[in-house]
């Protein structure tokens, strides 16, 4: 539609990153990416520091994939332009190629080969020399602990078998930037723990990645940057705790726990439900949560003191990664 598609370009939106100054990976530059009446992409900047692990978000339909394409060269911006390593990414698609890895969404259909032949194929197609790709496989394998899986068929796993498999076909020739899509999709909790130890294995070998995922909580423990999408657009980017530090500015009230011993559960729930200013009274385990209007709780621990109530822990519960979403965010999808 005519509103999707200026004809100049529009402003680009700022961006506030809490990164210290690093040398830029990437750079992303007001890009537009447009299927048939579909805006999937609109006027989108951002800037990948070397070494960041940043976790792309947004609900289905937002452009997360479509923006990872451009930046693993596998499809051009209708508009602006895509720099990696500071390389046009139009114009020398092939160099840059052979220093980043892309693992796409979706197995599609797994070969007849061995997980050995698998990993030699594509560093063979990548250009590594066949000395070097022994090496290089059983390092790869070693990594995502797929050594006593070596012979076995690619397609025999399970679900987070292929995934490890998939992530050592994107290192089989060690490249400097991953671009990730949904790694986790799909897998039992085990399995999501497993991915998860070895992008933070990667990322603390140097690697730069991107990767999306709708797990906010798995987001939340191993990236350190986060970009937000809705329909196309880039909502906010920065450090998570750059944006829960913004969002407990901007917020009057504040969540608290309190450990109580067992046999004071109920009480002390009884208590805490007659103190004026206090809300969402809820109870975790041991742990009784809790809303305050303001900032200052000490009334609450002081009221619970005074009736005797041992208290065995008492904090603050911070803003999370998935409350910066469902700030930022409207539910909208394209």
């Amino acid at each position: 539609m005519a509103q999707d598609w200026p004809s100049a370009e529009e402003p680009s939106p700022k961006l506030r990153s809490h990164a210290p100054i690093a040398p830029v990976l990437v750079e992303v530059e007001r890009v537009w990416k447009r299927y048939d009446v579909v805006t999937a992409v609109r006027n989108v900047s951002l800037t990948i520091q070397r070494g960041e692990l940043l976790g792309l978000i947004g609900p289905n339909g937002a452009g997360k994939t479509s923006l990872m394409k451009m930046i693993a060269t596998l499809a051009k911006p209708d508009r602006g332009r895509v720099r990696i390593m500071g390389r046009d990414a139009r114009l020398t698609m092939g160099p840059i190629r052979k220093r980043l890895g892309y693992m796409p969404a979706e197995f599609g259909k797994m070969p007849d080969m061995t997980v050995v032949e698998y990993l030699s194929y594509f560093g063979a197609a990548a250009g590594v020399p066949r000395r070097e790709r022994k090496r290089r496989i059983e390092a790869v394998l070693e990594l995502v602990d797929l050594v006593d899986r070596a012979e076995s068929l690619v397609g025999s796993g399970s679900t987070g078998i292929k995934q490890r498999i998939l992530i050592a076909k994107t290192l089989a020739h060690a490249p400097e930037l991953l671009i990730l899509d949904e790694p986790a999709a799909g897998l039992d909790p085990r399995a999501r723990i497993e991915i998860r130890e070895v992008l933070k294995e990667l990322n603390s070998l140097g690697k730069t990645i991107v990767v999306s995922s709708h797990i906010l909580a798995d987001l939340e423990e191993i990236c350190d940057h986060v970009a937000i999408m809705e329909r196309g657009r880039l909502v906010t980017h920065g450090s998570i705790a750059g944006l829960t530090d913004q969002l407990r500015e901007t917020t009057s009230s504040r969540r608290w726990r309190i450990g109580v011993l067992p046999e004071a559960l109920e009480p002390a729930e009884e208590l805490l439900a007659t103190l004026p200013d206090v809300a969402a009274l809820g109870r975790e385990g041991h742990l009784i949560c809790f809303e305050t209007v303001d900032r200052d709780a000490n009334f609450v621990l002081r009221a619970l003191i005074e009736a005797q109530v041992t208290v065995l822990d008492f904090r603050e519960e911070g803003p999370r990664l998935e409350d910066v979403f469902m700030r930022q965010t409207e539910g909208a999808v394209t």
